[in-house]
């Protein structure tokens, strides 16, 4: 009776064990969301890059009201990010910092979305908003220009936009950066999700 009660305990506490484990990512009928995706490295060949992970400090360490930033993050269900970073540019760009956020819900995406359009062209670096052809609706272009009061100021662009429960996100710069690139680019990354 003993070795009974002790052999049904044991499978109990298997099929507890079982039951708490919650769905692999990607598993039919699991709520995590899919794994941030970086710009690959095939879409600049003749830079070089680097790739590494994205947290809440990172990317709240880059903008001036970090604290701000935090909290919308955290009220967004952000969850994880990837990123890859490009240098060593001759072309239209010496650098390039894309990034594949992912939320736990469209909704925290979108609400990233408007946060970025509301504030990153004061947050992140002083541009203007515009509006390019051929970016889809929804897409949040900005682009700083040189105003010639330093001489290594150049053109940089910044983009953030929501494909489901990830945004993907693209920071260049560069002598000879400009918007037809820059929109390329957007074009490029954005098949790659």
């Amino acid at each position: 009776m003993a070795a009974t009660a002790r052999k049904d305990g044991v499978i109990a506490m298997a099929l507890v064990g079982c039951a708490s484990n919650p769905p692999m990512a990607g598993a039919p009928g699991s709520s995590a969301p899919p794994a941030p995706v970086a710009l690959p490295v095939s879409a600049l060949p003749r830079m070089t890059s680097d790739a590494s992970t994205v947290d809440v400090d990172r990317l709240a360490n880059e903008v001036v009201h970090p604290d701000e930033l935090r909290a919308v993050l955290s009220d967004a269900g952000f969850s994880t990010g990837a990123q890859r970073s490009f240098g060593a540019g001759t072309g239209a760009f010496s650098r390039v910092l894309s990034r594949g956020l992912a939320f736990e819900t469209e909704a925290g995406a979108a609400a990233f979305v408007t946060w970025f359009g509301d504030n990153a062209g004061e947050e992140v670096i002083s541009a203007d908003r515009i509006s390019p052809s051929r970016v889809p609706e929804g897409d949040v272009v900005f682009r700083h220009l040189p105003d010639g009061c330093c001489r290594n100021d150049v053109p940089v662009y910044l983009a953030a936009w929501q494909r489901g429960p990830s945004v993907l996100y693209l920071h260049v710069g560069g002598r000879r950066a400009n918007t037809r690139a820059f929109v390329k680019l957007i074009e490029s990354y954005d098949r790659e999700v």
